[in-house]
């Protein structure tokens, strides 16, 4: 009964069946999250969008329960000051009234506030006479951001491969027996295959490989 035992049946079968586990049975590379780490930032920006020439005033303001008024310090425009004044000086009523009418007219000022590198700020503001200047500060706050990162397999633009085949016959009726061809392969980044080779029956083999489909991990 062990007469009727193939051995070479058997090494081929081994062989598939090794050939299988190293294939599809490794383990897969485990691919870690990265973690990056943004630092605080911090900036200013002053600009200026008229000139003004600014000048200390006193006004009078009477406060209801008290006797005598309180002064109250002001900052001006010197410019509309004077003009103002000469106005009332040249008894000009309509130009002092104009000149009254445009400082408490609202305006609105738009535009981008910061732009460089970091960050960029557009703003809106609704002002009540003319926007002179402004001061920004800002801070970019520290962040952590974690992501997986995404693992892309590539071929390289030529390589070369090698292999063996072990051919099983299919029919008990024949006799040529198991067979095995050693081969030669040369593949475009494509993953496309063209191959030679030779089995112990000194036949030869030509083939051509294409990628059908990928799965994704």
């Amino acid at each position: 009964m062990m007469k009727n035992i193939d051995y070479k049946h058997i090494a081929m079968i081994v062989v598939i069946f090794v050939l299988l586990i190293h294939l599809f049975g490794g383990a897969k590379e485990e691919v870690k999250d990265i973690t990056i780490i943004t630092k605080e930032k911090k900036g200013e920006v002053r600009k200026k969008v008229d000139s003004i020439i600014h000048d200390t005033i006193y006004i009078e303001k009477i406060i209801p329960g008290k006797k005598l008024p309180i002064r109250k310090e002001i900052v001006v425009d010197s410019t509309y000051k004077s003009e103002y004044e000469k106005a009332i000086k040249d008894n000009d009523s309509l130009k002092a009234k104009n000149l009254f009418l445009e400082s408490i007219s609202l305006d609105t000022y738009e535009g981008t506030l910061i732009d460089n590198k970091e960050i960029k700020i557009d703003g809106k503001f609704l002002t009540r006479g003319k926007l002179l200047e402004y001061d920004l500060d800002y801070k970019i706050k520290k962040d952590t951001i974690t992501y997986t990162p995404k693992v892309v397999t590539k071929f390289p633009n030529f390589s070369v491969v090698g292999g063996i085949d072990v051919l099983m016959p299919t029919r008990t009726f024949d006799q040529s027996g198991p067979a095995i061809s050693a081969h030669i392969g040369f593949r475009n980044k494509k993953g496309n295959t063209l191959s030679f080779g030779i089995d112990n029956l000194k036949r030869i083999t030509v083939g051509y490989e294409v990628t059908l489909f990928k799965t994704k991990k």
